[in-house]
């Protein structure tokens, strides 16, 4: 599992049998606009055992392995320029959009499953939902923060676009590692899984 102000971003994530809980990136930062898109792959299983095989053989594959779910991010930038002094060049309005994809689980039964299941995959898929909500999150916050580093940069007009790369690059290096952290932290969401099922497996 991998990834304006006063707005939020809600993706719904459909669940068979229950109302959906939602992806909540929260607060856009000033300078950010999100493009929060959700992806579903199919599972159909009768019990615990076998989603958990579906989930192997179909979730989405990172690292080597598959998920339950994940989240992907990138970050794009624009900004204008206004002449400084005889040849240097200041960057304004600067822009950075975020483009977040979460691949989740679509479970639908192959036989009746009783309350006791249906409660377990209610709560497994809002543990695993909430994990997914952390990286889009880290991702929003990264693009407000390097939305306010590109603001005034300044250079000699012909060397301030590689001075924002380099700036934009060092934020998604380090944005990265918040990620990499995030999941080691959560064990790729083991952790909020367990806190929101708090029930023994049917």
């Amino acid at each position: 599992m991998r990834l304006r102000g006063g707005h939020a971003i809600c993706a719904i994530l459909a669940l068979a049998c229950y109302r959906a809980p939602t992806l909540d990136v929260g607060p856009v930062p000033v300078g950010v606009t999100v493009d929060a898109r959700l992806r579903y792959y199919d599972i159909s299983a009768a019990s615990v055992a076998e989603i958990n095989r579906a989930i192997a053989r179909l979730g989405p594959r990172d690292q080597g392995r598959a998920w339950g779910a994940t989240t992907t991010w990138h970050l794009g930038w624009t900004y204008q320029t206004t002449r400084v002094g005889l040849d240097g060049c200041q960057a304004r309005h600067a822009l950075v959009r975020v483009r977040t994809e979460v691949t989740f689980p679509r479970w639908t039964p192959t036989a009746e499953p009783d309350s006791a299941m249906l409660v377990w995959w209610q709560q497994f898929s809002a543990g695993l939902a909430e994990h997914e909500r952390g990286h889009a999150v880290l991702a929003v916050q990264a693009a407000g923060t390097l939305a306010r580093e590109i603001e005034d940069q300044q250079a000699i007009c012909g060397q301030l676009g590689m001075q924002v790369s380099a700036v934009a690059q060092k934020r998604i290096l380090a944005v990265t590692r918040q990620q990499e952290e995030y999941d080691f932290t959560t064990r790729h969401g083991a952790t909020q899984i367990r806190a929101a099922r708090q029930l023994q497996e049917p």
